[in-house]
Parts: structure tokens; C-alpha cells; sequence
């Protein structure tokens, strides 16, 4: 068997209701006790509302940890998908970044830790924030969400790791009798994941789950109500020393997995220094090798440890057609808009094929962006077909002065994308009959980013 890592996380979120500190306190001191390290993704007023109380103990406590951000206001409407459903990919990141900026900021100074992951609030899972998370440094995306998946294991997308809707997610219900079936899951996952180089096992739970029988936020934000503070109301409590059985439980599942052969805990950090994705220039001749084969349907490229998304291949086949002797990966968010593309009926100059990729690119954040059409010779071409075109000028070893004849591509990779667009039934704080059909179609086209994490050698390629 290979090595098992756990993810043990927490979404800290609870700003409403100080008796859910104590919670929190108590799973510090259950991981500190057995030298396991924790993953706490905060809500910007949680850790100003911990400062404000004095919680000096456990602020203190947080340094040993890795510290991720769960958004400012969490549920707090409009929550993160609901402001972002009507804008574009880069006036989206921009305004994630003006609201969320401020917790993040607070994040950082209180507990005097960088920030190295991210989580949705609840369900509320949008596109747009990934070229201002990665602006800010943060590396991985750490939750549960299905909008985007690779069969269960980490992926890249976005340009950060996701360690979202893992295979090996599973949580111990809060309940009586759930222990020996937590036990009995986590031998199961261990189990599936035995021919793998690295598995993983990914843990969550809410410090405030421990304290009340109703979570904070459905008993006040609930169908997109949005009560001012005075009009706050505490969940239901749960009875007496119930606190304490359940941080005892979550104690006993943790010395469980202790006992076990390979099995050790690990932060997104961790994790992706494991990652052996290669990050090196590519040869001309490389270059070449892919392009020939290259067809009309595009996603990620891997053989061995290079493994480029749809995006770096992009990026590299232009800096060749550009002249350059080798080519440095390059992550590239997807475009705005889908290109409404002509079939081309005649062959282009290739030089007006260069003159095209030649124009800067657009950019989001600082970071490049594909546009929604390049224009060549007289012909819109999508990025897709241009990125085709481009491998076939490579592969054929095309001049300036020859002619080529375009080539239709298709983003094969939106397949890792679902299309569900009606996300009300997802999630109890979104307003009635929320659908999101702009979500759908941004996170489709971002799929231009996305690649299998690589913790295995492959053998050959897959394009």
C-alpha cells in the first residue's frame, strides 16, 4: 500500500454565536495533544470577533496550524455565487477581490500566519475568485463542490491544486453509534487507494456543529433572508456535555487512524510539495513531438511528469510559432465568451496565423487570458481552432509565406464541468429558484486551465 494523507479541516465560521469558541478551542487541543497538524479556514469576522473577545488562546493556538479563508461574511447575502453570477471572468476576480480582500487581509495580520488554501462558503462556488486568490498567494482550494471534478482526485484548475470532492471525503456524523462506521470508512477508502502512490483521506467538520443542533447561519439566512444583526437568532442548543462525548469521539476516530500502517496527516502545503507536475522550458523539438499528436479535440497533455492543460499547450505552440528556440509553460485562463466562429472555407498566410498570436494578451489579474476570437486573414478562429492550427504550422514545420488551411478544435476538457445551472436545491442559504447559468458557462471555459495533479509517474501521453 501506498501512502494514505489526511486532510483534517475546519470551516471556522460561526462569527454569530461565541459559545462555539470553546468547540473550537477543544479541537485544537484534541490535535495539539497528539502533535497532528489542522486545517482552519476562517471567515474574515470570525477572526475579528475571536480578537475582539480576547481569544488570545486560541488565536495563539491557530499559529501552529495551517490557516485557509472561508470569505469574509460566509452567509451574509449576497454570498460569493449569488454577486458573481452576473459578471464576466475578469470583472469577477476584480470584484472578489474588493470584497473579500478585507478579511483576508484581517486573516493574515491577526493570526500572523500566511494564508495557503481556500473553501466555498457552503455551496456557493464561483469561477471568478481563482486569479485573485492566486494573486494573493494562496495555492490550494480545499472543500467539497462537484461543479468541477477529476474522478476523485486532485487536480489543477484555476492555476491552484484542488483537493475538492475527493474520492475519500467522509465525515463521522455528530450522532450516536457513528463511530465503529467512521472506522469502518476509513478502512474502505484506505483500502480503495491501495495501488496508489499517495491517497487521500479528506476530513471536515464545523467547530459550532459540536455546540448546536442547527447550524448558525440556516436559522438566519436561510432562502436568501438577509435579518440585520439585532434580529440574529441562536440555533438550537444541544443538551448538556454532548460538547465534550462528541470532541471525545472525533479523539477516538483520530487515535484510529494513528494506528494505521502509512496513514499520517498532511496540510494543502504538504500536499503539494509532493505534487511532481515538472516545471521546466520545452525544447522546440518537444514541442514538435506533441504537436504531431494533436488532433481536433483538446485537453490536458501528459507523458511522464510534463502534464500541460489545454491552456500551456497553447502557450507553448505560440511561443514556438512566435520563433522562440523553447517554450516556458504558461498558465492561461480560458476567454470570456464562447467565439461565434465561422468554418473557415480557404486556406490562411501563416504569417497572418502569427500576426494574430503575435497581439499581447488580454489579462485578469496581472495573469494572461485567452481572448474570444482571434482574427486571421479575414477568418475568426476560437481558441481552441487556433490552438489546432498552430500544431498543425508546428507539426508540418510551416513557413511565413505557406499557406494553411485552419483547424476546428474542440475543448474537449469542459467534460470535467458539469452544466447543472439550477443551484437553489444545493444549498439552504440560496435565495428560491437561484439558477446560475453564467457559473456554468465561466467554469466551463475555464476548463482551459485544468490538468491532473501527477503523485504517479504515467507512462505515454493523452490528449
Amino acid at each position: 500500500m501506498g501512502l494514505i494523507k489526511v486532510l483534517f479541516w475546519f470551516d471556522v465560521e460561526d462569527f454569530i454565536n461565541p459559545e462555539s469558541e470553546d468547540a473550537l478551542l477543544g479541537l485544537l487541543d484534541l490535535l495539539d495533544e497528539r502533535g497532528v497538524t489542522g486545517i482552519f479556514k476562517l471567515v474574515g469576522e470570525k477572526i475579528r470577533v475571536l480578537d475582539r473577545n480576547g481569544r488570545a488562546d486560541i488565536i495563539a493556538k491557530l499559529k501552529r496550524h495551517e490557516i485557509g479563508y472561508h470569505t469574509d461574511w460566509h452567509s451574509v447575502h449576497p454570498v460569493v455565487t449569488e454577486y458573481l453570477e452576473p459578471r464576466g471572468f475578469r470583472e469577477g476576480a476584480e470584484e472578489f477581490a474588493r470584497r473579500e480582500g478585507g478579511g483576508f487581509d484581517d486573516l493574515e495580520r491577526i493570526t500572523g500566519r500566511p494564508v495557503r488554501c481556500y473553501g466555498q462558503p457552503g455551496q456557493a462556488w464561483a469561477p471568478q475568485v481563482f486569479p485573485a486568490l492566486r494573486r494573493w498567494g494562496v495555492s490550494a482550494y480545499l472543500d467539497g463542490h462537484d461543479q468541477v471534478t477529476m474522478d476523485g482526485r486532485p487536480f489543477w484548475y484555476g492555476g491552484l491544486l484542488h483537493l475538492a470532492s475527493l474520492e475519500g471525503l467522509m465525515v463521522m456524523p455528530l450522532a450516536e453509534g457513528a463511530l465503529p462506521k467512521a472506522m469502518e470508512t476509513f478502512d474502505r477508502l484506505c483500502e480503495k487507494q491501495r495501488n496508489e502512490e499517495v491517497g487521500f483521506i479528506s476530513i471536515f467538520y464545523h467547530p459550532t456543529e459540536f455546540v448546536f443542533e442547527e447550524f448558525w447561519d440556516a436559522v438566519n439566512f436561510s432562502g436568501g433572508s438577509n435579518p440585520p444583526p439585532e434580529h440574529w437568532v441562536k440555533p438550537r442548543f444541544r443538551p448538556e456535555g454532548h460538547m465534550r462525548m462528541y470532541l471525545d469521539r472525533v479523539a477516538q476516530l483520530v487515535d484510529y487512524t494513528l494506528t494505521k500502517p502509512n496513514v499520517s496527516y498532511a496540510t494543502t502545503e504538504d500536499i503539494i510539495d509532493l505534487e511532481r507536475t515538472a516545471s521546466r522550458p520545452l525544447s522546440a523539438r518537444e514541442v514538435a513531438t506533441i504537436a504531431e499528436r494533436m488532433g481536433s479535440e483538446l485537453r490536458y497533455w501528459m507523458n511522464g511528469d510534463l502534464n500541460l492543460s489545454a491552456g500551456e499547450l497553447f502557450s507553448v505552440f505560440r511561443q514556438i510559432a512566435l520563433g522562440l528556440d523553447q517554450a516556458v509553460p504558461e498558465l492561461i485562463y480560458g476567454p470570456e465568451r464562447d467565439c461565434e466562429e465561422v468554418p473557415a472555407n480557404a486556406a490562411i498566410r501563416v504569417r497572418d496565423i502569427i500576426a494574430a498570436i503575435a497581439a499581447p494578451l488580454p489579462d485578469v489579474c496581472g495573469y494572461p487570458q485567452l481572448p474570444d476570437c482571434f482574427e486571421a486573414g479575414g477568418t475568426k478562429l476560437s481558441p481552441a481552432s487556433m490552438t489546432c492550427t498552430l500544431a498543425a504550422i508546428i507539426r508540418d514545420g510551416l513557413g511565413p509565406d505557406d499557406l494553411v488551411m485552419p483547424r476546428h478544435g474542440r475543448l474537449r476538457s469542459v467534460e470535467h464541468s458539469a452544466s447543472d445551472g439550477e443551484w437553489a436545491k444545493y444549498w439552504c442559504i440560496f435565495p428560491d429558484h437561484l439558477q446560475v447559468p453564467n457559473i456554468v458557462a465561466q467554469s466551463r471555459r475555464q476548463t482551459w486551465t485544468i490538468k491532473p495533479a501527477i503523485f504517479t509517474s504515467p507512462s505515454g501521453g493523452s490528449l
